[in-house]
């Protein structure tokens, strides 16, 4: 995380990335999101790491049940950011996983919170399908609104004062 910025966007949504994965870790798995509370963001499984374009891109993927923190920080450390990463998102009781494509801002493979049982019937098809769509609004919205605070902080003064010291010393742990 630095205060440079290449000739495409690209590095915004890793730089996103990157720092969520830092805030996560900064409270275990909680990150405060302004206007709505403690929310859960746990990085599982897979992480991709990735510096440069193109035929010059060099990658690094950990993964495994409980990501290597090692590794992943040992990427950080040789410039790369994250580019892809499978999440936990925890709000309330609901959880969702999915894996997000930092380049695009894109969901991939999302699995929604479980919803009560119902008959099987259309008219109750119908209330589920309304429902999966209001969850999927709802996981969408947060990673908007947790990209908006990213921006906040990134674009205001204490991106070089606060957040950049906070994330080298994360790092150097």
């Amino acid at each position: 995380m630095n205060g440079t910025t290449g000739g495409n966007y690209t590095f915004l949504g890793r730089e996103f990335l990157t720092w969520l994965w830092h805030k996560s870790e900064e409270r275990n798995g909680v990150v405060n999101l302004p206007g709505q509370g403690d929310i859960g963001v746990i990085f599982l499984r897979r992480i991709v790491f990735e510096s440069g374009e193109g035929e010059f891109a060099e990658t690094v993927s950990c993964q495994g049940f409980r990501t290597d923190l090692k590794e992943g920080k040992a990427a950080l450390r040789q410039g790369k950011k994250i580019r892809e990463a499978r999440l936990r998102l925890s709000i309330g009781t609901a959880d969702w996983e999915f894996t997000f494509n930092a380049d695009n801002f894109r969901f991939q493979s999302l699995s929604l919170p479980a919803g009560p049982e119902e008959k099987d019937d259309s008219e109750s098809r119908e209330a589920r399908l309304l429902d999966r769509i209001g969850m999927t609004e709802e996981a969408v919205a947060t990673m908007e609104k947790l990209f908006a605070y990213f921006l906040e902080k990134r674009l205001s003064g204490q991106w070089q004062t606060e957040e950049i010291p906070r994330f080298d010393k994360w790092l150097r742990n």
